[in-house]
């Protein structure tokens, strides 16, 4: 369970936020040895995966991570026995998301898809858990790596098939990076997308004109929508909307002597998205 601002959630999993001691060496002198001791202590991410049929607050709580605005919460992971009670409460104070992961999406696979987030805690405190937990809102349902669509601009995307698995990234306040600037930046990964060769052609026009030609302005990038489908595929359980696509890969599938279809892989990069819960 997640309890999020006394909100309790069920999950599929949790696991780290343990407090760990940092350790280091004193610098290198005449003597053989280094002396070694701790340095403050540093509280580990929490990851947290769900399927997109359960857990809105967590949800809404990343729709506005990838707006830009840095926004703290505080709560607990709980784990709960094979009897319902719970046997252990792990609280983190004003963590902030630090990364979401969209798990890789296939019309053949039968797999969960589960997104994973990793909470950054300003500190966590393990305490005893209650004897007895308040009702939850419903279980995660399935939701499955198939059930997805996407649309793009302009683009036959009725023969998409599979899309890697993406993570989105908040650069924090102190953590290390080799540029300082990134500070409070969110990082939107590239896109790889495969699709079946007979509905490519309109792809290949756009990156002839887009890489080739050189008509790559803001103009002839593209806005598109990934949708989570429920498992009836009726109802949409949550949208990633891309803004500014442009197209900068298109080649030939590696060759895969079992495959029926044809396919061919197009990557492209992402200025920015945004999180909808149907």
């Amino acid at each position: 369970m997640l309890d999020l601002g006394g909100q309790l959630i069920p999950v599929k999993s949790t696991e780290g936020g343990a407090a760990v001691g940092v350790v280091v060496g004193s610098p290198a002198d005449a003597s053989p040895f280094r002396e070694k001791h701790l340095a403050g202590v540093h509280y580990e991410p929490i990851s947290i995966a769900t399927s997109f049929g359960s857990a809105r607050p967590l949800f809404e709580w990343i729709g506005t991570a990838w707006q830009g605005t840095l926004v703290q919460k505080s709560g607990a992971v709980i784990r709960v026995g094979a009897n319902g009670r719970p046997v252990s409460r792990r609280e983190f104070v004003k963590a902030v998301l630090a990364e979401t992961t969209i798990p890789k999406l296939d019309s053949a696979s039968n797999n969960p898809a589960d997104v994973t987030v990793r909470l950054a805690p300003e500190l966590t405190r393990d305490v005893t858990p209650p004897t007895t937990l308040p009702p939850a809102g419903p279980a995660p349902g399935a939701s499955l790596s198939s059930n997805f669509r996407l649309n793009i601009d302009g683009l036959d995307c009725t023969k998409v098939s599979k899309i890697d698995s993406f993570t989105v990234k908040q650069h924090l306040p102190g953590e290390a990076s080799d540029n300082a600037t990134e500070a409070n930046l969110l990082e939107f990964p590239n896109l790889r997308i495969e699709l079946a060769t007979v509905s490519a052609e309109s792809w290949r026009t756009w990156f002839r004109t887009f890489v080739i030609d050189g008509n790559s302005s803001t103009a002839n990038e593209k806005t598109g929508t990934l949708s989570f489908l429920s498992p009836n595929l009726t109802t949409v359980l949550a949208t990633i909307t891309f803004h500014n696509l442009g197209i900068f890969r298109l080649e030939n599938a590696p060759a895969d002597t079992s495959a029926e279809v044809m396919r061919v892989v197009a990557e492209l990069y992402c200025e920015r998205m945004e999180l909808a819960i149907g």
